[in-house]
């Protein structure tokens, strides 16, 4: 006897063998039952998930000689007959290969006659998307008002291309992706009347590679049992599908936080080296770092497709990384899928990438630097702000932070904690003994608790640099731009601010932020001022000031703030918003 393969040898004969599809087979089952069969019917769904098997059930439910039953017998003439394809009343199409308007008026007119020895005439069109527009167009009339005798069934992978006027006369049916899980269970079965030595974890593999249907799987499991002599082990089973081990991916998130580029380009050969396919790996790693985001967001591991002992691995290390982090790993790989799968050289496109995953900033660091840049604030050692700072190792997150009036301390964790700068209030002197009458070249202005104070044009100029660092602290990039400005003159409590007419650049971003300036007047000076910007000729004034262009004044406030530095350094940008914040 001829050697049956174990898809066609482990075909289900009943509706409760189709695996994975219980949401189909109950239906048909109970429309059997209640003796409501519908005239056609279409299954669509990947390949090798059990339409045409089921086609052939319902086939040879409805036509089974020993009724009333709702499981064929699998017994009777006409269930064996079906069985082996030589039943003149069950036809199987294949849609490509009669797809012409010609084929299909031969059905029209065949289907007029009633069955030879059944009770219903049933056609299978398999792959029915492949019809011709004219095709399904001759089917119409016909599918909608079959004789009594007749039956349609459709089969279809690609259901999108089947015209509306066709699915709006028929009961439509989407078959699953069968989960890796079950079509595992049902090797292990197979395996185990086979007789076939073989281990969970090489079951896991061949279900996973399935990719949801259970007819690839079984031919897998087929070609594994010639491939091997005997027991069929997990090595050999990734030996024989080309298939990555699953410690090349936790081996490169290992050398992620290490960012040695040397050691990352090795990794790179050793992929290529033992002939992996780079769209292969890349997809694996888009999964790994899934797993690693599905752990982290729920702590459970039952929605991972991989082993039990890769599931502990997951959840041993799934604070390894930030959800944030993950999250950019994962959109950094999707959207290079093009550029590795087209590219003359893949090798080079597979370390780039990678090289960029590994020296993509921590989150948890640029949240911290962003703020404190927005705060004009630094990380800074034990020691406050006089001491160096120091770098977060990879996955180590600040203490709580420390402010005026908490005895200068912080509270810490595992890490440093963040101190926020205290800024000091400055008062020009003389401020604190208001004169009663005002001096010359000042003027009065009213504060908030209704008494006056005097504010002296001297005064101020000659705390102009104090007044610069101060704004400075509150906003890096304003008091760069405001130190390219004099202080003009004081009328009717207005401060009026002089730039040169070559720096209308400065004047604008300060102009846009002259509440800022006020409110550090008023707080931090109790100058209870408002301001004006002008512009002026310093030429024409004998004004003599190193005027700086834009680019000169952002790279100051990159030396001097080492924190916006390594952001502006990070991200490659050019410019700074009116907020102080960098621009790509």
């Amino acid at each position: 006897m001829a050697y049956i393969v174990l898809a066609r040898k482990w075909r289900p004969m009943k509706f409760e063998e189709v695996v994975g599809q219980d949401h189909v087979t109950r239906t048909l089952v109970n429309s059997i039952k209640q003796q409501r069969i519908a005239h056609s019917y279409i299954f669509s769904g990947p390949r090798g998930v059990g339409k045409t098997t089921t086609a052939r059930l319902l086939a040879k439910a409805v036509n089974c000689q020993n009724q009333p039953a709702v499981n064929p017998c699998n017994e009777c003439e006409t269930c064996r007959e079906i069985t082996n394809g030589s039943s003149l009343d069950v036809i199987e199409i294949d849609g490509a290969s009669n797809r012409g308007i010609d084929e299909i008026r031969n059905l029209r007119e065949n289907i007029r006659f009633a069955p030879a020895a059944a009770k219903y005439k049933i056609y299978i069109i398999d792959e029915v998307h492949m019809l011709t527009k004219e095709a399904f167009n001759a089917l119409l009339k016909t599918l909608e008002e079959p004789p009594a005798h007749a039956i349609f069934i459709f089969a279809t992978t690609e259901i999108h291309k089947v015209p509306l006027t066709i699915l709006s006369r028929c009961q439509r049916f989407d078959f699953r992706r069968i989960p890796t899980k079950q079509i595992s269970e049902y090797l292990s079965k197979i395996a185990r009347e086979e007789k076939i030595e073989i281990d969970p974890e090489s079951l896991f593999l061949i279900a996973r590679k399935a990719e949801g249907g259970m007819r690839d799987a079984e031919s897998i499991l087929d070609q594994l049992i010639s491939y091997t002599d005997g027991k069929i082990t997990a090595d050999l089973v990734r030996d024989s599908l080309g298939l990555i081990h699953e410690e090349l991916y936790f081996k490169f998130t290992d050398l992620v936080p290490e960012k040695n580029d040397g050691q990352i380009i090795e990794f790179v050969q050793q992929i290529f080296r033992e002939g992996h396919d780079p769209m292969d790996f890349l997809y694996g790693l888009e999964n790994h770092f899934r797993n690693f985001l599905v752990c982290k967001a729920t702590g459970k591991t039952n929605m991972l497709d991989t082993s039990d002992y890769y599931k502990e691995q997951y959840l041993k290390q799934k604070d390894v990384f930030n959800e944030k982090d993950l999250l950019h790993y994962v959109d950094i790989l999707t959207k290079s899928e093009n550029l590795l799968k087209y590219s003359p050289n893949p090798q080079l496109i597979l370390e780039l990438l990678l090289l960029k995953i590994a020296h993509k900033p921590l989150s948890v660091d640029l949240e911290r630097l962003l703020q404190l840049v927005k705060s004009g604030g630094s990380i800074v050692g034990p020691g406050g702000s006089g001491a160096p700072s120091r770098k977060l190792p990879a996955g180590e997150t600040a203490g709580p932070r420390a402010y005026p009036g908490d005895g200068g301390g912080a509270k810490t964790g595992t890490a440093t904690a963040v101190h926020e700068p205290k800024i000091a209030v400055v008062f020009p002197s003389g401020t604190n003994n208001k004169p009663k009458t005002n001096p010359p070249g000042s003027v009065s202005s009213k504060e908030g608790n209704g008494e006056k104070s005097v504010v002296n044009f001297d005064e101020v100029k000659k705390h102009w640099p104090k007044v610069v660092e101060a704004i400075k602290k509150s906003k890096i990039a304003l008091g760069s731009f405001l130190q390219d400005s004099i202080p003009n003159r004081i009328y009717n409590s207005v401060l009026e601010i002089a730039f040169d007419n070559a720096e209308s650049f400065h004047l604008e971003h300060v102009k846009r932020n002259q509440k800022t300036i006020e409110t550090v007047l008023r707080e931090q000076f109790h100058w209870n001022l408002n301001v004006e910007c002008v512009s002026i000729s310093f030429a024409e004034k004998g004004i003599k000031k190193n005027l700086r262009t834009p680019d000169e004044v952002i790279e100051d406030i990159k030396e001097k703030e080492p924190v916006l530095k390594k952001i502006v350094d990070l991200f490659d940008c050019e410019n700074l918003n009116s907020d102080g914040f960098p621009l790509q």
